[in-house]
């Protein structure tokens, strides 16, 4: 491993390729903030693919877009056992959020500018670099821009990509550039189940029908229940009420209330019991409140891992050394879930720089150290494929 890292780092065209991107850091920069203020909510992807495919285009590739919205593109070629690079279009944000650019310093403040900004310009750039320096790779490399990592999306776009990939066989070894970071190496997956309970009645006036059933009461005394079942107190192990809604007016008993709810575990019994003990409590609350209960799944994300001694995590962690900075292994829930899932070769990466406040409208990148990122994967996937002399 030492040795081949070794000789791609003395590789001149790398080597090329690394002063050409940090030379390059202005235009770099000016294409995140372009794609990222293209609106790209779960499910409304489309735009923002279309932009990517015109990038690429103008690189002088050929990409595709598949039956579900992904762009896909071959360095070279489709064959067997590729190197695959994922980078998510999608965000967490509605379409009505306000996508306007505001600078302090060399911070940049943009809904969405690290997650996923900062891997879709990764991506971009790594394929631009390497093109520039003339790399030929020994295995097929191909680029996948997709749709549905977010929330909602419950990673349907790298499912369909392992479900019918475009090269031969689903054998590969595979990449998710997500949001910044130079250090982490996320080579577990975090598995999550998500739920939506619905406790419904039949209403009426908080005074004159003073007793009747109230789903809002049901509902709140079975999250009360889950949140103080000790589930807090398993390592790698969370949980979240993310949304509550419900009701009409104040002097209103509600007909209907909802909460959706978010289960994590790196561990499949935890998600088990966790899952159990949420059908129980909302079940017994129901019937002692007299209402309707109805639990619908919303989306799951499977657990996995790649051994840390695999080749690609211990590939990830040369090239992250050979470039000043100690990698960090990690968990995390990302588009790797998938393939990790299915015991395929998988890591998530950031693409450099930092980030702060994800997911919520103060979203901020820093671009400091970005160039490591983009160096760091395009070494990456040199280590991998294999450099063609």
């Amino acid at each position: 491993m030492r040795h081949t890292v070794d000789s791609v780092f003395a590789d001149e065209r790398i080597q090329h390729a690394f002063r050409w991107i940090a030379r390059n850091e202005p235009e770099i920069e000016a294409d995140q903030i372009r794609i990222t203020l293209v609106a790209a909510p779960p499910f409304g992807e489309s735009e923002r693919a279309e932009v990517f495919c015109g990038d690429l285009r103008r690189l002088e590739f050929r990409p595709v877009t598949d039956a579900i919205g992904n762009v896909v593109a071959a360095f070279d070629n489709f064959g067997p056992n590729p190197v695959v690079i994922g980078a998510h279009l999608d965000t967490v944000f509605p379409r009505s959020t306000a996508l306007e650019l505001r600078r302090r310093g060399r911070m940049l403040h943009l809904p969405g500018i690290s997650d996923n900004g900062a891997g879709l310009v990764a991506l971009l750039w790594m394929l631009r670099a390497a093109r520039e320096a003339g790399l030929r790779f020994g295995r097929p490399v191909i680029a996948i821009a997709n749709v549905g990592e977010e929330g909602p999306g419950n990673l349907r776009g790298i499912r369909h990509v392992f479900n019918a990939p475009p090269w031969e066989h689903r054998s590969c070894e595979f990449i998710a550039v997500d949001g910044a970071g130079v250090q982490r190496i996320t080579h577990q997956a975090l598995g999550s189940r998500r739920f939506r309970i619905r406790m419904s009645g039949p209403g009426g006036h908080s005074w004159a029908d003073f007793g009747r059933p109230n789903p809002a009461h049901a509902l709140s005394s079975a999250i009360h229940h889950f949140t103080n079942g000790g589930f807090n107190r398993r390592p790698g192990t969370s949980f979240n009420v993310g949304v509550l809604r419900g009701g009409i007016s104040v002097n209103a008993i509600p007909i209907e209330a909802l909460a959706e709810i978010d289960l994590r575990s790196v561990a499949p019994q935890n998600l088990d019991d966790m899952e159990f003990h949420l059908r129980r409590v909302s079940e017994d609350a129901a019937s002692a409140a007299g209402v309707e209960c109805r639990m619908e799944s919303m989306g799951e994300r499977p657990p996995g891992k790649t051994p840390s001694q695999s080749r690609l995590v211990q590939a990830a962690m040369e090239v992250t050394r050979m470039l000043g900075v100690e990698p960090q292994l990690d968990v995390g829930s990302t588009d790797a879930n998938i393939p990790m899932s299915m015991g395929i070769p998988a890591i998530a990466i950031g693409g450099g720089g930092s980030s702060g406040n994800v997911h919520t409208p103060e979203e901020w990148f820093d671009p400091a150290n970005r160039v490591l990122g983009l160096q760091r994967l395009l070494a990456l996937v040199g280590m991998l494929a294999g450099i063609e002399k």
